[in-house]
């Protein structure tokens, strides 16, 4: 019953299976998390004074009511002055006030609520005040899986809503007395409210508030929003079945609610997550797969029905109508699935390599059985072989059972987070390592350097005898930098701890600049001492532009450093022509930066030479400079060393 035209043949039933089956496996789903995405301070981070706000910023919008954050010093007690609070304007960031803290090693412990759809995140990170945090690992995020109270109202919601679609459409079509206008439209009704009740209180449970509370809030506005059509289907139902006048009307009036609680659904859930037309798109697309997952399992239903109490030629021709209902149906979700599947799944490799993915290829495989048993019935149809309505009865009802698993599944897939979200989220970054041995290979060294930008890194070397490659045990190893082409900058060296036999440690801001650095391994047994030269790349460190638009006024672009600095700049009058260019380094706490000098500033037309600007140093931090700027894309690059010798980089690439 889900293949097209009356001529198709058994090999082509396997090619559209086959399509299928690729639609399916990268079908979206509605899922959203507030994942970590960065913070200032970042992890791992050591500041000299401390700082007045702690700002973390996610990948989707928190429920800042619902979202809490802690700071814990080293005792565990927290000691933050107030709660999590919204930033206005920017409806992903969370900041947290601090008081005046003593030096020592803070862990930020954070919980949020997405105010997308409830879904649950957490995690935490460290970083130091007057010290240096202990450990160099990286954020820990938790996502927890769905609780089972949340994937059951999840399915009966879904089986609601979809069978009173369906139930809806049959009875408008058949134009007979309305097929499931009586109890077991009202058993998909009674589903849907149960699921909806059942929703508001898995979501209160794992926001750790009461449904009270969650009422006040987005989320429980959107509960009410899916609330209001489901219960406007109701007095469909009830007018279908007490009103002469308005039986043949009923079927319109419930399909009209229960499209408008899908839409309020979708709206609830990623895809009324982004903004402008593209968020039109996403709503639009995801209400339509929606809308034929309800066609395509309520038209089974309806064709058990009406195999149930029709006969004879009208009976076949009801089941013919709903075959080819089942098929546009199935078209709709496999188009609209594709359509929706780069941003969620992302990659094939996340297919294997994930519980989302694989989870995925389930639900590929129950939509291969569900293909196939429909060509098969199809084909039975066409040729009028359904002489026994048992045999009938057995197929379409175990299309119906595996529908219901197709979406359990979907169920627990809405509560896990996307990889495509997760890879948003703070990742670690990879290492950078060399390897190689003295000129006498005597010794092998291995160093690995986490992450490899530059700033504050942890150097890992392991030592090993270059004949037998055993641990070899070391009076002391330190490490020896230098940048070959920065002559201005002096030699550094940072001695390493040792944590093992073959194993030392340490962590400094010795690679300060990206680019190609000479480091030498000094290895010191007893009276003896050998040398490793080594050759590392540290690597440009990611920046994050935001851009702030006021009326009447040139855009502002904050551009992230590490370590929780940032670069304020904006040129004036922001159009082609000649431009001033403003900027102000500021530290972690909104201070100024205090620059050694005027910084470093360099522009051109993107693919073409830059040229350097000159600058002049107007405060501790701030600096202005001006140039011809014509019409296109330019990129700028500015490089800023402050007195304690930190030195910064920030790139911009601005239209003009």
């Amino acid at each position: 019953m889900f293949v097209f035209g009356r001529c198709w043949r058994p090999a082509r039933y396997v090619a559209v299976t086959a399509l299928a089956l690729l639609l399916c496996a990268f079908s979206r789903n509605v899922v959203a998390h507030a994942l970590l995405q960065r913070s200032v301070p970042e992890n791992g981070v050591a500041l000299e004074r401390v700082p007045d706000v702690i700002i973390l910023i996610f990948t989707e919008p928190p429920e800042p009511a619902l979202s809490v954050i802690h700071v814990l010093d080293s005792t565990g007690r927290s000691v933050e002055d107030r709660g999590a609070q919204p930033v206005r304007g920017q409806p992903l960031e969370l900041r947290l006030p601090l008081l005046g803290l003593p030096q020592g090693v803070y862990t930020v412990s954070w919980r949020t609520v997405s105010r997308v759809d409830g879904h649950v995140a957490g995690g935490a990170f460290s970083f130091g005040v007057g010290v240096a945090p202990s450990s160099s690992s990286l954020p820990q995020a938790l996502n927890p899986p769905p609780s089972p109270l949340y994937v059951v109202s999840r399915l009966l919601l879904y089986v609601g809503l979809s069978g009173l679609l369906a139930t809806a459409v049959t009875g408008a079509a058949t134009r007979a007395a309305p097929i499931g206008l009586r109890a077991h439209a009202w058993t998909l009704w009674a589903a849907a409210a149960v699921g909806l009740v059942l929703l508001s209180i898995a979501q209160a449970r794992d926001a750790g508030a009461g449904i009270d509370r969650l009422l006040r809030t987005p989320l429980g506005h959107a509960l009410w929003w899916r609330a209001v059509p489901l219960a406007a289907a109701g007095l469909a139902i009830v007018m279908g079945q007490r009103s002469r006048s308005f039986r043949w009307n009923a079927p319109v009036a419930l399909g009209v609610s229960v499209a408008a609680a899908m839409l309020a659904q979708v709206i609830a859930g990623h895809a009324g997550a982004g903004a402008g037309l593209r968020r039109f798109w996403n709503i639009l697309e995801q209400w339509a797969h929606f809308a034929g997952v309800g066609g395509w399992v309520g038209a089974l239903g309806a064709m058990l029905l009406t195999a149930r109490t029709a006969s004879g030629k009208h009976s076949a021709t009801i089941v013919h109508r709903l075959s080819m209902g089942a098929a546009a149906a199935l078209g709709t979700v496999g188009v609209t699935g594709a359509l929706r599947a780069v941003d969620e799944v992302g990659t094939w490799p996340a297919l294997l390599s994930t519980t989302f993915g694989k989870l995925v290829l389930l639900k590929a495989g129950l939509f291969a059985v569900l293909a196939l048993l429909g060509a098969f019935s199809r084909r039975r149809t066409l040729i009028g072989a359904w002489r026994d309505v048992r045999a009938l009865y057995l197929l379409v009802g175990t299309e119906i059972g595996v529908v219901v698993g197709a979406l359990a599944v979907t169920a627990f897939l809405t509560g896990l987070a996307l990889p495509s979200a997760t890879r948003e989220a703070i990742m670690p970054a990879p290492a950078v390592s060399a390897a190689g041995s003295d000129y006498a290979t005597s010794v092998r060294v291995r160093l690995t350097v986490t992450p490899g930008l530059p700033g504050i890194n942890r150097f890992t070397a392991a030592v090993t005898d270059y004949d037998t490659q055993r641990p070899v045990a070391a009076d002391r190893v330190t490490l020896r930098f230098i940048k070959p082409d920065r002559v201005d900058i002096g030699p550094s060296s940072l001695p390493l701890s040792r944590e093992a036999d073959g194993l030392y440690q340490g962590k400094g801001s010795n690679l300060s600049l990206e680019g190609r650095w000479s480091v030498v391994v000094l290895v010191e047994r007893q009276s003896q001492s050998v040398e490793v030269p080594l050759e590392l790349a540290a690597r440009r460190a990611p920046q994050t532009v935001r851009t702030i638009h006021a009326p009447g006024k040139p855009p502002v672009y904050n551009i992230d450093l590490s370590g929780g600095r940032t670069l304020g700049l904006y040129l004036d009058p922001g159009k082609a022509g000649f431009n001033t260019v403003h900027g102000t380094f500021v530290d972690a706490q909104g201070h100024e930066l205090i620059l050694a000098r005027a910084p470093e500033i360099t522009a051109g037309r993107v693919g073409q030479p830059s040229k350097a600007l000159p600058a002049l140093q107007e405060g501790p931090g701030h600096f202005s400079s001006g140039a011809e700027f014509g019409p296109g894309e330019w990129q700028l690059e500015i490089a800023a060393t402050t007195r304690t010798g930190e030195t910064f980089h920030a790139r911009l690439t601005i239209r003009l």
